[in-house]
């Protein structure tokens, strides 16, 4: 099952506690809190004993797959905000947005000037790389698989991984 994770870090962080003592608390190992707050799937025990450490009803902690998608602002907008996140999940929709909002902006940055280009791509650099991280994750693939990036024709490897379904999209499409 699926568990917001922002709202189990957020929980967390209010209480003060580190993911060890968040660990020590609901008798959970320190890898599952960590797994937990990356947004990996969990079972309804662990669901249950983070709920009880943390004070809060388990239901409260489900992530609701149906809620209202993000625009295409707040997309770019939350690629910029997550710059430094480079283990957590980011959708086809989040990263394919960013992705053709920076491919725009240099465009129209070269047709200005020249090291404009050089000055916004050297901005766009680390978000781009989190949030491609974050889209791997997503997909079950390694960061790794970025390197592609700098290799001639490599990029159409990191694309089609990136264009790819996310396993739990994929695996609740099937049941």
């Amino acid at each position: 099952m699926k568990i917001d994770w922002n709202k189990v870090k957020t929980l967390r962080r209010n209480k003060s506690w580190s993911q060890e003592q968040l660990s020590e608390r609901s008798g959970l190992s320190l890898r599952t809190i960590q797994r937990v707050e990356n947004g990996s799937n969990t079972s309804a025990v662990s669901l249950r004993l983070i709920a009880e450490a943390l004070g809060a009803d388990p239901s409260e902690l489900i992530l609701q797959e149906k809620q209202k998608p993000q625009t295409p602002v707040e997309s770019i907008k939350m690629s910029f905000m997550e710059f430094a996140n480079f283990s957590g999940k980011a959708t086809r929709y989040e990263y394919w947005w960013f992705l053709l909002f920076m491919v725009l902006v240099l465009a129209i940055a070269t047709i200005i000037h020249e090291q404009l280009n050089q000055i916004v791509a050297i901005i766009f650099l680390v978000p781009f790389l989190a949030v491609g991280s974050r889209r791997l994750n997503d997909v079950g693939r390694s960061i790794w698989w970025q390197l592609f990036l700098l290799v001639p024709f490599g990029q159409i490897i990191v694309l089609f991984m990136m264009a790819e379904k996310s396993e739990i999209t994929g695996a609740a499409l099937e049941e």
